[in-house]
C-alpha cells in the first residue's frame, strides 16, 4: 500500500512545531522591551534520560546437532532521551541510541567466541511529539512501535524501528470504552539499516497501518486489541497482561494471539507465566510457550515483519529467570527449545548482566 504525499511534509511539520514556542517568545519580547530578563532554564528541566542500560551477554544457539551458530559474549548499550522543546513537555523530541546493526538485534560481538569483534552505535529512532490538550498527542518521524499489552513474542522485535505518523487519544472514559486509542501510519522495512536518518525519506512510502485500543480491566489487568495492515496483508492481534494473579504457583502472565486474516490465513499465539519468590520482588522465575507460524509474516518468500529474535517462529518452549540485584544491576536467564521442524534455532540459551543507569545520568545533568 502506498499513500502519496509530499516528501518534505514531515520536515515542514517539524519546523512548525519547533518554531512555534520560539516565535511566541519573540513576539512577547518585542511587545515589551522593558520586560525583565528571565533566568535560563536548567538543562535538567528540559532533558531527560528515559532509559539507559549496558548489558554483557553470553548466548549459545544451534540449528541442529553439530551446527552451532552462536557461542559468543556480546555487549549492548542503549539509551532513550527526551528533550522538551517547551518547558512543560507539550512539544518534545525523543530518540533512541543503541548498539546492534539490524532490526532484531541490539547486541554486538565482543570478539570472545565464534565471531570477530564488532562495535556499533546508531540513532535508531528520532521523532517529534506534540500534545494537544489533555487527551490528544501526535508523533512524527522515526517513531517506536506500540505493542499494546503484549510483547515482542507476537509482534515487532523490541529493537525494531518504524517511520511514520501517529495520533493517539488517552483519557478516562466509561466502563465500555478504552483508555487509549492509537492510529499509526508508516513504513516498516530496511531491516539492515539502523540509522534513522537514512530511513526517514521512507515516510512518504506508507506500507503499515495500526489501529490499537487499550483498556484496563480492573486494577491489575491490561487488554489491547488491534488491526494491522502490513504491505496490504491484514492482521488482528489481542493481548492480555495480568498482574497479581491470585494463585500460589504464579502471579503474572501475558497471553497474546495474532491472526493473519488475508493472503493465506494463519493463527499464532504466545503465553508467558511468572512467579515472584520474595517480598522484595527480586527473584522471578518463569516459563513461556509460543507458536508463531513461519509464514505469518511472509509475502511470497520475502519477510515483511520480524518478531522478537528470542522467540522467532515455530513452536517453542523455555524457562526464564530474573534476579534483581542492588544498585540497579540485574541478571536474567533465557532458554528455548524448538518443538517442531520450523527452520531456525533448535536450542537457545543466554545469560545477561544488565546495569541501568538512567537515574545516574539524570542526577548529573546541571
Amino acid at each position: 500500500m502506498r499513500l502519496h504525499s509530499s516528501a518534505g511534509m514531515p520536515w515542514v511539520l517539524a519546523i512548525v512545531f519547533l518554531l512555534a514556542p520560539i516565535t511566541a517568545y519573540s513576539e512577547a519580547s518585542a511587545s515589551d522591551a522593558s520586560a525583565p530578563v528571565l533566568p535560563r532554564p536548567r538543562l535538567s528541566n528540559r532533558l531527560r534520560f528515559l532509559t539507559a542500560e549496558t548489558v554483557s551477554h553470553f548466548r549459545y544457539v544451534d540449528a541442529a546437532e553439530g551446527r552451532v551458530t552462536a557461542r559468543d559474549v556480546y555487549y549492548k548499550l542503549s539509551t532513550r532521551v527526551q528533550l522538551n522543546v517547551k518547558g512543560d513537555g507539550t512539544t518534545y523530541l525523543q530518540g533512541r541510541g543503541e548498539s546492534g546493526g539490524n532490526f532484531i538485534s541490539s547486541y554486538d560481538y565482543t570478539g570472545v567466541g565464534l565471531h570477530e569483534r564488532h562495535w556499533s552505535f546508531n540513532l535508531k529512532s528520532f521523532f517529534l511529539g506534540q500534545k494537544f490538550g489533555k487527551h490528544l498527542e501526535a508523533q512524527v518521524g522515526g517513531i517506536e512501535f506500540d505493542r499494546g499489552a503484549g510483547t515482542e513474542a507476537s509482534y515487532a522485535d523490541n529493537d525494531g524501528w518504524l517511520e511514520g505518523y501517529r495520533l493517539f487519544y488517552s483519557g478516562s472514559p466509561g466502563k465500555a470504552l478504552p483508555e487509549r486509542i492509537n492510529v499509526t501510519i508508516g513504513y516498516v522495512g530496511d531491516f539492515l539499516q539502523p540509522n534513522v536518518f537514512a530511513r526517514l525519506p521512507r515516510m512518504d512510502e506508507q506500507n503499515y497501518i495500526q489501529i490499537l485500543a487499550a483498556k484496563k480491566l480492573g486494577a491489575n489487568q491490561d487488554l489491547s486489541m488491534e488491526f494491522d495492515s502490513i504491505q496490504t496483508i491484514r492482521f488482528t492481534r489481542q493481548a492480555l497482561h495480568w498482574q497479581k494473579i491470585p494463585l500460589r504457583v504464579l502471579d503474572e502472565g501475558f497471553l497474546e494471539a495474532i491472526v493473519r486474516a488475508s493472503d493465506g490465513a494463519r493463527f499464532g499465539w504466545s503465553a508467558s507465566l511468572f512467579k515472584t519468590l520474595d517480598t522484595k520482588k527480586r527473584l522471578r522465575p518463569g516459563v513461556f510457550y509460543s507458536d508463531i507460524p513461519d509464514a505469518m509474516f511472509l509475502r511470497e518468500s520475502a519477510r515483511i515483519f520480524q518478531n522478537g529474535d528470542s522467540y522467532v517462529f515455530g513452536k517453542r518452549i523455555g524457562p526464564t529467570f530474573r534476579w534483581m540485584l542492588p544498585q540497579n544491576f540485574e541478571v536474567t536467564l533465557f532458554g528455548s527449545r524448538r518443538l517442531d521442524s520450523t527452520p531456525g534455532p533448535r536450542y537457545r540459551g543466554q545469560i545477561a548482566v544488565r546495569y541501568q543507569f538512567a537515574n545516574l545520568l539524570n542526577r548529573l545533568l546541571p
